[in-house]
């Protein structure tokens, strides 16, 4: 018998294998969180620390980005007020 037909062996589809998720995770972020949940070849734990991790990352990345907005607008009302 050939080792991918073995009956006791687990098959996982490619888009649920882990290289897939991470794949998914660093194109599409958060949305690709499902992906993780229903994906058999990963443990609970791993899929709360997977979720955790980009949950925080998100998190942080918006500030991030909303801390740069406000820089920018703070740098583009000193650039106007010298132009005066």
């Amino acid at each position: 018998m050939a080792p991918d037909t073995l009956p006791d062996k687990k098959r996982v589809k490619w888009y649920l294998s882990p290289a897939a998720i991470l794949i998914a995770l660093i194109a599409i972020g958060p949305l690709a969180i499902p992906m993780i949940w229903v994906s058999p070849a990963l443990k609970r734990w791993q899929k709360i620390a997977l979720t955790a991790i980009v949950v925080l990352l998100t998190v942080w990345m918006i500030k991030a980005s909303v801390d740069l907005y406000r820089i920018l607008l703070r740098e583009l009302r000193n650039i106007q007020e010298a132009l005066k």
